[in-house]
């Protein structure tokens, strides 16, 4: 019962998504449990007295479409057969309140996931670093956004080094402004043989943390199996949108009635990450001999939104025409049998 939008702010969705990773860690680790299944997969058209206002359920892993959340793919990663790679963030600091960026996870069923940032090696995260004992590839908490450059490019010894990177690296999931007081020991031992202030630790924050006036920052994951990448996700500012889009079926086959096919319609940024906070409008043209059920205009929810094709009784070839004023244009051909 946490109902969680595609349009929804980045921590609402990642809750969404480490939710359902709670609960089935916890039924996986009870042994007199066979199974269970998990409310719901899909978001649905409800009843007056329920959904947000607008007669809409927003449980689903997936939306009415069947586009996928961030919760989907905890479910996802426990089956090898598809590889699996998903960050639960932008990895854009604006998105948090106080540009304090929280926990974020990686999901994946890979052998391990390789994390850079602007090329640079960080940490590689391997499956058993899951706080998810009893999930085979649970969610894994991104814990370190400095690697070693502390040590290659400032003045600290390796040893202190690593013990301020540590420190940063804990203040970036809360607050510069709330250090725990565990942390107050290391600052002390730091300042004393260092002579480090509070300003100098600022600019050190803002430079390995805080990705704030300088060059922009690109963070990349490399999904490993066997040795090799088998997927990679890139997190970089915008600099390009484009409308991406998928038939269920192009084949389209009347028998007793007509045949339907669903499509699902996404903006994504130029490495594919759905934008979801782009809500712009998408015409819809069918050709030939297909018609779509439903409006010819639709306006993009979290970045996704979908329409359906169908055969009009006769046997031929048809096109989809799908048009954005900011995100461009694509085509999606079907031929028709009956």
């Amino acid at each position: 019962m946490y109902p969680t939008k595609a349009f929804d702010n980045e921590e609402r969705r990642s809750e969404h998504a480490i939710r359902h990773a709670n609960v089935l860690d916890a039924v996986a680790g009870q042994e007199d449990i066979a199974g269970s299944f998990g409310w719901c997969m899909f978001d649905y058209n409800t009843h007056k007295d329920f959904g947000s206002g607008d007669r809409i359920c927003y449980h689903g892993v997936m939306d009415m479409f069947r586009n996928p959340k961030l919760a989907a793919s905890v479910y996802a990663c426990e089956q090898d057969e598809i590889p699996v790679l998903q960050i639960t963030s932008s990895m854009d600091i604006g998105e948090h309140p106080g540009c304090n960026r929280g926990n974020l996870y990686i999901l994946s069923n890979a052998d391990s996931v390789r994390m850079y940032k602007n090329d640079r090696f960080i940490k590689e995260y391997r499956p058993e670093m899951s706080p998810y004992k009893h999930l085979k590839h649970g969610p894994i908490l991104i814990d370190d956004f400095i690697g070693d450059a502390l040590e290659k490019n400032e003045r600290f010894r390796p040893k202190h080094a690593k013990e301020m990177a540590d420190a940063m690296n804990i203040v970036a999931r809360g607050s510069l402004n709330h250090i725990p007081k565990r942390l107050y020991p290391t600052a002390l031992k730091l300042a004393l043989l260092y002579h480090i202030d509070f300003a100098e630790v600022t600019k050190l924050y803002t430079k390995y943390i805080g990705d704030w006036g300088g060059t922009a920052t690109v963070y990349r994951f490399d999904a490993i199996k066997d040795g090799k990448v088998i997927k990679s996700v890139t997190k970089e500012p915008v600099n390009g949108i484009r409308l991406q889009a998928e038939a269920d079926h192009t084949n389209l086959t009347e028998h007793h009635s007509y045949d339907v096919a669903l499509v699902r319609i996404r903006a994504v940024d130029a490495h594919g990450n759905v934008l979801p906070f782009y809500q712009e409008a998408v015409r819809i043209t069918a050709e030939g001999d297909i018609a779509i059920i439903g409006p010819d205009t639709i306006a993009l929810q979290g970045g996704m939104g979908g329409t359906y094709v169908k055969s009009l009784g006769r046997s031929g070839q048809g096109t989809l025409l799908l048009q954005s004023q900011t995100a461009g244009e694509i085509k999606i051909p079907f031929q028709v049998t009956v």
